[in-house]
């Protein structure tokens, strides 16, 4: 009799979790990568409890499967996001008179405290090194160059480098066009001239690739002889950045060439990401005064105060402020100390 209970219980948590899933997809117009979160989040909180019902559970039973998730030895962020998914289960079924719940039981359970960590960014100089390396060392490095000297320049996020398209990039009026970005939000990014030409040298046209690659003797292709025609093949989707394959980037295809260069380049160090690069080009502006709004505007942030994940503290502005304390000047008077300690 358990048995069959337990199956009830179970079609019945799955019947919940599905019907939330589409108020989240359909009302709220989650995105993919979202809705992907949510259910697996929802889905090991009912295997936690596949004996009972998940309407019935109480504060309790809520608050020790999130000391569970810690003994699991999930990340604070994580057990946070799991405990803000399960809040906003219940809120949708207290919501509703059909089901008979009148109390969320995940209301008032506490998320776990974050620590603080440096952002890791490459400096100014690493960038440049990253970006000199390329076109020095890269077989494809026309191509590698345009796709980094993007990330710095712009500051976008890896899935929206990874699906820009040809007619994004607005050479007459120098921005680029991030369609459907995190939120489902559309921004324009100014280009400075510096990734304008890069990005020009990786669309030319023309038989310049083609006639290098037929003077070419060797097996490959020459760092000159990547531009965007030269890796597009069959059926083109107009996506900007393509791999030897004519295929659009992954993240982690993208990453892989990041992992390799800084490598390579000798500047890669624990801990440096894609992401890096983003928190680079927003430090970089920032540390030039660029006002946070502005920074909010480019990299698509909902709020100002996200930035302060983003952005590397500037040490020197740090000593500047220092300096500005009243008793920066004060120097001790050693005759002075000398002539009392002396009389004693």
């Amino acid at each position: 009799m358990s048995n069959v209970l337990s199956v009830v219980r179970t079609n019945a948590n799955d019947l919940y979790i599905r019907e939330f899933m589409l108020f989240m997809r359909s009302d709220k117009g989650a995105r993919p990568k979202t809705l992907t979160g949510y259910e697996t989040d929802l889905k090991r909180f009912a295997a936690h409890f596949k004996t009972r019902d998940l309407l019935e559970l109480r504060q309790q039973d809520i608050r020790e499967y999130k000391f569970g998730l810690v003994d699991k030895g999930l990340a604070p962020r994580t057990v946070n996001r799991a405990i803000s998914v399960i809040r906003s289960f219940y809120e949708y079924f207290v919501d509703h008179d059909d089901y008979d719940i009148v109390k969320n039981p995940a209301k008032n359970i506490q998320g776990m405290k974050v620590p603080r960590t440096m952002p890791i960014t490459l400096g100014e100089q690493q960038a440049k090194t990253l970006l000199d390396g390329i076109m020095l060392t890269g077989r494809y490095a026309v191509r590698d160059y345009a796709i980094f000297a993007t990330f710095l320049y712009t500051g976008m996020r890896v899935s929206e480098l990874i699906n820009l398209k040809t007619y994004d990039v607005n050479f007459e009026d120098n921005y680029i066009h991030v369609r459907d970005g995190k939120g489902g939000k559309d921004r324009v990014i100014p280009m400075i001239p510096q990734l304008a030409n890069a990005l020009q040298l990786y669309l030319q046209t023309g038989v310049v690739y083609q006639e290098a690659s037929k003077r070419d003797s060797r097996s490959g292709i020459s760092r000159y002889k990547c531009g965007r025609q030269y890796f597009a093949h069959g059926v083109d989707d107009q996506t900007l950045f393509l791999t030897q394959e004519g295929k659009p980037y992954s993240r982690k295809g993208i990453d892989w060439l990041f992992k390799g260069y800084t490598k390579r380049l000798g500047i890669y160090k624990d801990g440096l990401s894609l992401h890096a690069l983003r928190r680079s080009c927003l430090t970089f502006l920032h540390k030039q005064g660029v006002d946070l709004f502005i920074l909010k505007e480019i990299s698509g942030h909902a709020r100002v105060q996200t930035l302060e994940h983003y952005l590397a503290i500037d040490n020197s502005k740090v000593l500047d402020a220092m300096r500005a304390h009243p008793l920066h000047n004060h120097q001790i008077d050693r005759g002075l100390v000398e002539m009392v300690r002396g009389s004693r």
